[in-house]
């Protein structure tokens, strides 16, 4: 397995550096934290562009990401690809703010009301789009997000945590994909929740899986979009304050987090959710996801690694 064989663990979560202190890993020294936000922005952007050189071709669609996941504000020529599980609330809620919605509290960001107002496609038109996926004028932005991470989020945001059954349409997910995977009392426990996911997937392929832990390297289509600011949720304060700084977005407010419980899913906590998974399909999982790990430069926790090889 030869994807599994190249991934290491040093460091989880994170980039290669441990970016959690605004010190220099190799020195010691403290560093500015905006410099050290524009350090980690210049090297994700090389590390990116290098990555997608190597992984060669892969599931993903400019057209199908124009269509779902990019959306813009034409105050600050800003398009912003979302991603669930990643901070696509706040961002959307950001956004909003930018184009004038000013309710105190906007509790559905993702509703069709508010989502037509900043999508992309709507208001630009397709050809439009694609001249700012290229214009020099424009600033293009994702957030990524160690994909084990994620999933834990999702599973705890859509199936409660395994500790409520599910509400309708994801129990309808469960009855589709995975119909013996419920517990007695209705709920579903992580594993099963992840053999969902690779059903799902083979049944629909990676291009239409549920967009909640549908890839983002497919979602944003970075080996085909240049973006200028790749952020990670594992440093997004840090990360949207240099932004908002470099591009003066008057509207966000630092600090504001929506969903901010999915946070919780960070080192070490998410970590447990996977100790009860069988190491088949854990190493399926690890397939899937494999073109997030390598072009993000996120590693796989060495404690799964060994499950997977033994």
């Amino acid at each position: 397995m030869p994807f599994l064989e190249g991934m290491a663990s040093a460091t989880v979560g994170s980039d290669n550096t441990l970016w959690d202190s605004v010190t220099t890993a190799t020195t010691g020294a403290e560093e500015p934290w905006n410099g050290n936000a524009e350090r980690r922005m210049t090297e994700r952007r090389e590390s990116v562009r290098s990555h997608c050189g190597q992984v060669g071709k892969y599931p993903y669609s400019v057209r199908v990401t124009s269509q779902r996941s990019l959306y813009y504000s034409g105050k600050y020529d800003l398009l912003v690809c979302v991603t669930a599980k990643s901070g696509a609330s706040t961002w959307k809620t950001h956004l909003l703010r930018m184009k004038g919605v000013d309710d105190p509290i906007i509790r559905n960001p993702h509703s069709l009301k508010y989502s037509t107002m900043i999508h992309a496609l709507t208001q630009l038109g397709y050809v439009n789009l694609q001249q700012k996926l290229k214009s020099p004028s424009a600033t293009r932005v994702m957030t990524a997000r160690h994909p084990l991470s994620r999933l834990v989020s999702a599973y705890r945001d859509k199936f409660r945590d395994g500790q409520a059954p599910p509400g309708y349409r994801w129990g309808a997910l469960i009855r589709q994909y995975c119909g013996d995977c419920k517990d007695n009392n209705g709920t579903l426990p992580f594993p099963q929740f992840l053999k969902l996911v690779l059903a799902e997937k083979a049944d629909k392929g990676l291009i239409n899986l549920n967009r909640h832990w549908r890839p983002y390297s497919s979602i944003c289509s970075p080996c085909a979009i240049q973006y200028d600011y790749i952020l990670k949720q594992e440093t997004f304060d840090d990360d949207l304050h240099y932004v908002t700084e470099q591009l003066d977005l008057r509207e966000v407010e630092l600090g504001t987090r929506n969903n901010n419980k999915s946070n919780r899913t960070h080192l070490p906590t998410y970590l447990d959710y996977y100790d009860d998974v069988p190491s088949e399909v854990l190493g399926r999982i690890f397939k899937l996801y494999e073109t997030d790990f390598r072009i993000f430069d996120y590693e796989i926790p060495q404690s799964l690694l060994d499950r997977v090889k033994h």
